[in-house]
């Protein structure tokens, strides 16, 4: 019986990454292509562009080394992608980019965002959306692109949103997008998932500029002839509308159902949650359309998670740098007794986004007494980011908008990704503040392109929801479960309660 396979891709900032996910999940041709992003300056706002060509060549190049190894590109039954969201993509009617594709990170559009928000309204906005708008947004540099390059603005026949979106329009010459990175576009109803065509009118904006929006696992198109002959694919390969990077990062990490939780601690980081309604929509807290029509993902980011244990081995380290250091500087946090240490730490050290809003935030160390050692400093570091990270889990999965966060944050079980995962104490200090088991994927690099298979697994039949996907790519997923000790999780029971009284009693301080 010949292999069938799903062949994800997920075209993220810095790289591309592509795998072939065989029927029975296993994974093959696991492949990483890096991006190049440009970086600049346009009146008082920061602009990062990224070329979209790169982003096929990068989707070529690596079904091409499948190809070389033996692959039969007749066993691939489907492509599925994930990629960045939030982005200005704008292509001509052949499909080629009419200027660089403005990132999610690119602030350029500030000005255009403040018109929108006063004369759209505020409220109104969070209203339809499920979020706030700023200069970030696609919707205002849509607008930006209008006023500021008219030529490249009429060239426009379609603004795509993701990344991915580019790759799917070679591949298949149709313009489509998903909810989830139409989620991040500021012009889309979250609860009809259509597009708000009036509010783009208001603004003498063409709404026929936008890409249909399909459903994550609906069919955009097939292998075109021409993308076959540059990519290899068999022409006529079904091609997916695909997911937006946080929607398939969500399902890759298992969080399929409401109540679902994972977190990424990568240099930065957030935390996300599976429900079933918009909640709150408190500043710096995204709700996204979740690939299952039913659900929502609410999502608030962190400035500081890998940086700060970067900076406590900068600071405490005894040893070399990279891994060495780190594994050095784990054998002495290894020394702090955790169930003694009264040093806390507020892991401000880039100011921070949620649930403080304050760039001028700070690091700030209390507790510390003549005996604390450089062990107990550095290991409250990692104490502080797990404490970050759990009073965000509070925010993102409470219940009502005037209710203040009061019951702890316990799931059966949290999804822990992203590099700081490698230290097994961060791991272990994470279940002991959460009070629950932690999973650590071994292959978390690639779950994105995972979860947007999971789209091809329920198009193709071979799975029957999301939820049955990822249920069955966890128990055979290979990683780390690390459990509470209850001692322990109510030594940072304590902990906590004068943590969230740190920094409302140091703001006038970081403000003056």
């Amino acid at each position: 019986m010949p292999e069938e396979y799903v062949a994800a891709f997920d075209v993220g900032t810095t790289s591309c990454k592509g795998v072939l996910v065989g029927r029975d999940g296993s994974l093959l041709g696991g492949m990483d292509i890096p991006l190049e992003t440009r970086y600049g300056q346009q009146g008082t706002g920061r602009t990062v562009e990224q070329d979209p060509e790169q982003w096929f060549k990068a989707v070529a190049e690596i079904a091409g080394r499948w190809w070389y190894s033996g692959i039969d590109p007749k066993d691939v039954r489907l492509i599925a992608l994930s990629g960045q969201m939030q982005d200005c993509i704008p292509v001509d009617a052949d499909g080629h980019p009419v200027r660089p594709a403005i990132l999610y990170s690119d602030g350029r559009a500030a000005k255009q965002a403040a018109r929108m928000l006063e004369t759209l309204g505020e409220a109104p906005i969070r209203e339809v959306t499920g979020n706030h708008l700023d200069g970030t947004l696609t919707l205002p540099k849509l607008l930006w692109l209008k006023e500021n390059e008219p030529d490249a603005y009429e060239r426009t026949a379609s603004c795509l949103i993701s990344a991915k979106d580019f790759v799917i329009r070679r591949l298949t010459g149709r313009n489509v997008t998903d909810p989830t990175s139409a989620s991040t576009a500021g012009m889309m109803d979250i609860s009809s998932r259509r597009w708000k065509a009036d509010w783009l009118e208001r603004f003498g904006l063409d709404a026929r500029k936008l890409p249909d929006l399909l459903a994550s696992d609906e069919i955009a198109g097939e292998v075109v002839a021409e993308a076959s002959a540059a990519t290899g694919f068999a022409e006529g390969t079904p091609v997916l509308c695909g997911i937006g990077d946080a929607g398939s990062t969500t399902i890759g990490a298992g969080a399929t159902r409401p109540g679902d939780l994972y977190a990424y601690a990568g240099t930065t980081g957030w935390v996300a949650v599976t429900t079933n309604r918009v909640g709150p929509v408190e500043r710096g807290v995204f709700h996204l359309a979740h690939a299952d029509r039913g659900l929502v993902i609410a999502v608030a980011p962190l400035l500081n998670a890998g940086n700060a244990h970067q900076w406590a081995l900068s600071v405490f380290g005894r040893g070399p740098s990279g891994k060495e250091g780190f594994a050095e500087l784990e054998r002495m946090m290894a020394a702090c007794d955790r169930r003694q240490s009264g040093v806390i730490f507020l892991p401000y050290l880039n100011g921070e986004r949620f649930p403080v809003q304050n760039p001028r935030a700070s690091g700030v160390f209390i507790g510390l007494t003549s005996s604390t050692t450089a062990a107990d400093m550095s290991c409250a570091v990692l104490e502080g980011v797990a404490l970050a990270m759990y009073q965000v889990a509070e925010w993102v999965s409470r219940p009502s908008a005037v209710s203040a966060p009061s019951d702890r944050c316990k799931p059966s079980q949290v999804v822990l990704i992203g590099g700081v995962g490698q230290s097994r104490l961060f791991c272990q200090i994470f279940a002991d503040v959460f009070g629950t088991d932690v999973f650590v994927p071994a292959d978390s690099q690639y779950l994105p392109a995972i979860g947007c298979a999971a789209a091809g697994f329920v198009r193709l039949g071979w799975a029957q929801l999301y939820e049955s996907f990822a249920e069955a790519w966890l128990k055979q997923q290979k990683g780390e479960r690390f459990s509470p000790d209850e001692a322990l999780t109510e030594v940072y029971r304590r902990k906590y309660a004068k943590f969230t009284k740190l920094y409302p009693a140091l703001e006038a301080l970081f403000d003056a």
